[in-house]
Parts: structure tokens; sequence; C-alpha cells
């Protein structure tokens, strides 16, 4: 089961604190995927899955206030930036980078075959693939009629960008963001996932290296209410790894991947035994204001700030 998330469409010790990873000088050969397949097909997307894809552009729930409102009862919005500069990838990269880790000397000989091995159903040697695949193929010519229709829908598939939650970082992606733990040698790692959805991911880091390491030290991670939130304080929620909302027990998490997911604007608390709360807050990215139908109602005028 993938670890990736998808949706269509200060201490007290006196250790030398290392220097933040910087994630653009990091070397572009990793020695793990920083996907853990499989990844389902699109097919079985309703399926529990940790890999999330938008077309246009899973797995908290919305944390806002029930309640209906209107752009002229909203605070003002950030004035709209550039555009996100995380390019998006295509289905077929992603399914790439997993056949690549679960089968490392065999190439897919066509689309339909990188579509079919990353469902993850074969388990066998890379020596038994051919038989595999060449049987499995036959069976989905029978059921759709035409060995070109197969083909066809796989490259349809393969073929549609994606915008995912979860991905790891590769050396020199936009919006990855990396600082040091106090007292200790590794780094948080903030890195953006699904723009539609507000999500962002947090994993750790070795300061010195940049490998992303599972949870290397003890602690808690806790999202807590924005202090300077006008009205409501909302609960103080424990975070789990993404694996374990998709049932992958937190040990058997495959080494490096593990994640957390986060929400851009969220206010996050590290805390360690025997050392300071380590706070911080999740990047928000500028995206353009919605534009909202005009409401049917009668509006009253009150100031917004008052002293």
């Amino acid at each position: 089961m993938s670890s990736v998330s998808t949706k269509r469409l200060g201490s007290r010790k006196t250790a030398k604190r290392p220097h933040p990873y910087d994630n653009s000088q990091r070397t572009k050969s990793r020695k793990a995927s920083s996907i853990a397949p499989p990844v389902p097909t699109r097919a079985q997307c309703k399926e529990p899955s940790t890999l999330s894809f938008s077309t246009s552009y899973s797995s908290l729930s919305d944390s806002s206030s029930p309640g209906a409102s209107t752009s002229s009862l909203l605070p003002p919005a950030p004035a709209p930036g550039p555009p996100p500069t995380r390019p998006m990838v295509t289905i077929r990269e992603l399914f790439r980078q997993l056949v690549r880790k679960q089968f490392p000397s065999y190439v897919p000989r066509n689309d339909w075959e990188l579509l079919h091995l990353s469902d993850g159903n074969y388990h066998g040697d890379e020596s038994g693939l051919h038989e595999y695949l060449d049987a499995s193929l036959a069976a989905s010519v029978a059921d759709l009629g035409s060995y070109e229709g197969v083909m066809k829908n796989a490259t349809t598939i393969l073929d549609e960008l994606v915008d995912c939650t979860g991905l790891k970082p590769n050396p020199g992606d936009p919006q990855v963001f990396v600082q040091a733990i106090p007292g200790c040698q590794y780094s948080i790692r903030l890195f953006p996932g699904n723009l539609e959805s507000s999500e962002y991911c947090l994993d750790f880091v070795h300061s010195r290296t940049g490998e992303p390491v599972n949870s290397p030290i003890k602690f808690d991670l806790l999202c807590v209410p924005d202090p300077n939130a006008p009205i409501g304080s909302g609960p103080i929620v424990r975070m789990r790894p993404l694996e374990c909302a998709f049932g992958i027990p937190e040990n058997k998490i495959k080494a490096g991947e593990e994640k957390f997911l986060l929400r851009d604007g969220q206010h996050c608390v590290l805390r360690r035994p025997g050392f300071r709360d380590v706070r911080f807050t999740v990047p928000i990215r500028r995206r353009p204001q919605k534009v909202l139908p005009a409401a049917d109602a009668d509006f009253l005028s009150f100031p917004k700030y008052i002293d």
C-alpha cells in the first residue's frame, strides 16, 4: 500500500545546533524511493490508499468553523501571488518510480505493463514477470475485446497530470523548507501536498545528509489552536503518521517513508521529554481569491476591528 495520498477531478541541553540541510544541494541519486508501493490504479482509487491525485490542480477533516458566510463578511484574503511553481507530474512518472523500486531490473515493455505492475499484486521473482504479465494481458484483451483498446486505456490513464500529497520531494523542488531541531542531529522538513485541499506534509531528515528517517526521536507532534484566532479554541490533536490512517502500523512503515499530514497555516508543537517545546506554523500558499456568487440577502455593516 502506498504512503502517498491522492485526490482526483527550545532545548535544555547545550548540544551544538546543527545547520539545516539545504534541499537544493542534495544529490539526485537516492538509495530508496520516496514512495512506498503499491499504488492503486485509477480504477481502484475508491479503495483506501495514501496516494492522492488531483487532476484539477486526503486525510484530515476540514477544521473550519461551520456556518454560512459570504465574501463580504470575511477578512480580506492575502493578495494573489504567482501560481504555484511546484510542477504537476503524470501518473506515468509516479508509477515508474514505484515499479523501479519493486522490480529494479525489469523495464516494462509497454504502458499496460507499467499500469498493471503498479497495483502490487505480483509478489514473485522478477524471473517470472514475463509469464505473469503475458497471462494477465491475455485476460485483459479477452475482457475488453482488443489489444489496441487495452493499450489505449493504459496510456490515457498514465498521461493524466496529478497533484499528489505525500510524495517525497526531489532535490531542488520549490516550497520545501527544512529547519534543524534544537539539541539533536535531525531536522523537520515541510513539503507541499495537494493545493486544492491545502495539504502540507512533514517528515524528519538527517541534518547533515538530508536523508529522510522514520521518527528518529521520542516525541509528540501536536496540532494546536491558532493563538491569534479571535474566536474559538479548537481541540489539541496528537498527530500520527499518514500511513497509520490506512492501516499500516508505525513499525511497518518502510524506512524513510513516514510522513505526517498537515494543512496550510496550521500551528504545531513538537514535544520531547527533557527538552523545550518546538513550535512552528505551516506555510500558507497564496492563491487567487475565489469569486463567490452574490448572496440574495440584506447586509448590515459593523466595524471589523475596534480598539
